[in-house]
């Protein structure tokens, strides 16, 4: 094998206590079921799957008394109650995510705990939904005329409406530049979280005590609009990766996910971060409200005008 094909994984030992240390920080009690999800994490996944572990993705579980402390050694249960070792798994290019938040019992139950508020940053990637071409044009000029930007790749693809999707990948010291310039920017506002860093950013935690279901998910886009981060990561199912697993979207170039600030021992309360970070949860609610009303007329009126 050339050198430049080799996979070269960071030692694992130097993380195996992170996955457990996370999700005991978390909150997680003895009894609490545990559910995990394998997703083959390679860019090129468009290959026949004949075996159970060669499939796109496995649903795993596990109660947390029952859970390895070491990720090396950690075996999760199929719906067959097979046992899989994980880091074998990842290391075929199976990526390791936990839904965060906890259910009653099973995956199918409804949720009764708030472990987290959370955020994902992913300074990887320049998105952008133009109307028409020379707008996509436009938008690739600006990032171009960036003297401090540095990319691998832009691409450009239209949808099934006719829109532009603009697609920018920057390079790996671009990405390196940027999460510094990320921790000095918002130091003060996440130095008693915990911190996540990936290939491509961070995943930040607010550990919560008595956190209440129905504000889960207007603080979720509250707290995305103020560090714009990620505003998919709102819903209460929301799976990510865990530490101490390595990130192989690059098969020949692994990356440990790993802890780097464990945060403060006394968790937040919904509240406390609200008033911290002066978060509008409920005028986000409200004006997503307003906005699906919106919708909902036009399309309302639509069917009309269509029906005439």
């Amino acid at each position: 094998m050339k050198l430049s094909q080799a996979k070269i994984f960071e030692p694992a030992q130097l993380y195996a206590s992170h996955a457990y240390r996370f999700i005991k920080k978390l909150g997680c009690k003895p009894n609490d079921q545990l559910h995990f999800l394998l997703i083959n994490d390679a860019k090129n996944t468009n290959r026949r799957y004949s075996f159970a572990t060669e499939l796109p993705a496995i649903t795993l579980r596990k109660s947390f008394q029952a859970l390895e402390p070491l990720a090396p050694r950690m075996k999760l249960y199929t719906k067959r109650n097979k046992l899989i070792n994980v880091m074998r798994q990842n290391k075929k290019g199976y990526a390791v995510f936990m839904e965060i938040n906890g259910r009653e019992s099973t995956r199918k139950s409804p949720f009764n705990t708030i472990r987290a508020q959370f955020i994902d940053i992913d300074l990887n990637k320049i998105t952008a939904l133009l109307s028409t071409k020379e707008q996509a044009q436009q938008k690739i000029d600006s990032i171009l005329s960036d003297p401090a930007e540095r990319l691998k790749s832009i691409t450009v693809t239209q949808n099934k409406k006719g829109q532009y999707r603009l697609l920018a990948e920057r390079t790996r010291q671009r990405v390196a530049e940027l999460k510094k310039h990320f921790i000095t920017k918002h130091g003060d506002r996440i130095k008693d979280t915990t911190i996540v860093e990936t290939k491509n950013g961070y995943h930040i935690y607010w550990v919560m005590r008595s956190g209440e279901i129905s504000k889960f998910v207007p603080i979720q886009k509250a707290l995305a609009q103020t560090f714009a981060s990620d505003p998919m990561i709102t819903n209460l199912s929301r799976v990510m990766r865990i530490p101490g697993f390595y990130h192989m979207k690059n098969p020949g170039s692994p990356y440990m996910v790993k802890v780097i600030q464990w945060g403060r021992e006394v968790p937040f309360t919904q509240e406390e971060l609200i008033a911290s970070l002066s978060l509008q949860p409920l005028a986000t609610a409200k004006f997503t409200q307003r906005r699906r009303k919106l919708r909902a007329k036009k399309t309302g009126s639509l069917t009309k005008i269509t029906r005439r």
